[in-house]
């Protein structure tokens, strides 16, 4: 150990990591298919009377565990494709069938893939509609940075543009009622350019 690089070590430190992740998905498919098994099973004798929660009492499992794994139930053909091609894990497809509307599971699922995300980011994903997939994509890379420098300026430079136009809107042409609303979201904005320019 004394002998190597500190970037061998580092390598071999994140490799820990990837066997790690390679146990974690293998208990959890292991898991997935012993539970969902005995869920369907529960709700034939039992119907309506059973519930998640006896499933995870009976097994003697955390709640928390026997929702995710249960949730692979919702993973569709395409998501599984993903998962044999080794494209994405079974973990991640897990936390993401758990909380997502499962309506837009290809676009996260997509998303994921294509971010490297974490989990902890997967959780962090707020998809109502269609048009919260590209807000979410384009926070994402906010927050990870774009792939080019030349790429986030541009985006940035834009969205000041459109933002300076929308300034030069009379009020007249806006909701009433929401004129208040938007006063709160501009001084807001406001601070946040405040500290921004002050920090950056």
């Amino acid at each position: 150990m004394k002998n190597k690089t500190k970037e061998q070590k580092k390598k071999e430190y994140f490799n820990q990591k990837i066997l790690l992740d390679a146990i974690r998905d293998d208990i959890t498919l292991k898991r997935w298919k012993i539970l969902s098994k005995a869920y369907k099973l529960g709700k034939s004798i039992w119907r309506n009377k059973f519930t998640k929660t006896k499933l995870a009492d009976d097994m003697e499992m955390p709640m928390t565990t026997v929702l995710r794994c249960l949730s692979l139930d919702r993973a569709n053909k395409r998501t599984w494709r993903l998962i044999r091609q080794k494209k994405i894990s079974v973990f991640k497809v897990a936390q993401i069938c758990a909380s997502k509307n499962k309506a837009y599971q290809n676009e996260v699922v997509d998303m994921t893939i294509d971010g490297n995300l974490s989990t902890y980011q997967i959780t962090s994903i707020k998809i109502r509609d269609f048009d919260d997939i590209q807000k979410e994509k384009h926070r994402i890379a906010c927050e990870d940075g774009y792939s080019r420098k030349s790429s986030a300026y541009f985006h940035f430079g834009r969205w000041l543009e459109r933002g300076k136009i929308f300034l030069l809107m009379d009020k007249n042409y806006l909701p009433e009622d929401k004129i208040p609303e938007i006063k709160k979201d501009l001084k807001k904005l406001n601070q946040m350019i405040t500290e921004y320019v002050k920090h950056n």
